[in-house]
């Protein structure tokens, strides 16, 4: 800027909006990744109608997992809402050729 301060803004695909509230992807995939049978997971706000995003979680896991014991999990380390409304397992989750998560790839994914 001008004045030479620094603006930080940060990766966008790291925040989410949940009903108004911004929301770390990270602080959120860190209380999952807690859950046991849950090898990887990543997090981030679908568009369910024009403008009503909600918070998605898509894991890998060996076997499936019980949903609703998951969002209890959730609910019993999060904020309300934080957590998400979505739960969806995946073979593998979107990495880029160096390994990195791709968050971005997850909106493409028919919920």
């Amino acid at each position: 800027t001008p004045d030479y301060s620094i603006l930080y803004h940060g990766r966008s695909d790291d925040m989410m909006n949940a009903g108004g509230y911004r929301v770390s992807s990270i602080e959120v995939e860190t209380q999952l990744n807690a859950f046991e049978g849950i090898d990887a997971v990543a997090v981030t706000d679908i568009e369910v109608k024009p403008d009503v995003y909600v918070i998605a979680a898509f894991y890998t896991a060996a076997q499936d997992i019980d949903e609703d014991a998951l969002d209890t999990f959730a609910q019993s380390r999060l904020s309300p809402y934080k957590c998400p409304k979505i739960y969806r397992r995946l073979a593998q989750l979107p990495t880029n050729p160096n390994g990195k998560l791709q968050r971005r790839q997850l909106r493409d994914i028919e919920i």
